[in-house]
C-alpha cells in the first residue's frame, strides 16, 4: 500500500458553500481514503470485490474507527457486483459505526448494485445517495 499525503483547500460553491480541507489518507488498487473536515469518504476501485479482497476493506474501515473518524461514505461507483459477503460486511461496518456514535453512507451505486439492495431491503437500512458530493453534503453539519 502506497499512502499519499496530498492537502489543499478547496472551495465548494453548492447550496452550502463552504471550505473543506481535503487530504488523500491512502491509495491501493483496490480503494482509495480521503479525509474531508472530519469526514471520510472510502472509494471502491473495483467491479468486484473477492473474499480476499473484502476482509482487507474491512481491515481498513475497522482501522479508521479505531483510528478516531465516525463517519465514512463508502463510494461504490466502479461496483457491479456485490456479494452475500459484501452485504454483510456492509452491515458489519455499518454497525460499527453506528457504535461509535457515526454514520456509514453509501452512495454511486450502479443499477445492479442497486437491485440487490433492493431486493434485500438494505436500501431501507442504508443512507443512499446518488453520488458523492450528495453524500458529503448530507454531512455538512459537520463542517
Amino acid at each position: 500500500m502506497t499512502a499519499v499525503d496530498i492537502s489543499g483547500i478547496i472551495f465548494n460553491a453548492g447550496k452550502d458553500a463552504f471550505f473543506e480541507k481535503r487530504e488523500l489518507l491512502m491509495v491501493n488498487a483496490v480503494y482509495d481514503i480521503e479525509k474531508i473536515g472530519e469526514l471520510v469518504v472510502f472509494r471502491l476501485k473495483l467491479e468486484n470485490i473477492t473474499m480476499l479482497q473484502n476482509e482487507e476493506l474491512k481491515k481498513a474501515f475497522t482501522g479508521l474507527l479505531d483510528g478516531g473518524t465516525k463517519n465514512i461514505i463508502l463510494d461504490l461507483q466502479g461496483i457491479t457486483f456485490v456479494s452475500s459477503i459484501v452485504l454483510a460486511s456492509l452491515v458489519y461496518m455499518l454497525k460499527r459505526a453506528k457504535e461509535v456514535g457515526g454514520n456509514l453512507v453509501l452512495c454511486g451505486l450502479t443499477n445492479n448494485v442497486k437491485m440487490v439492495m433492493a431486493t434485500t431491503n438494505l436500501d431501507k437500512v442504508f443512507d443512499i445517495y446518488g453520488g458523492r458530493e450528495e453524500a458529503v453534503s448530507a454531512f455538512g453539519h459537520l463542517f
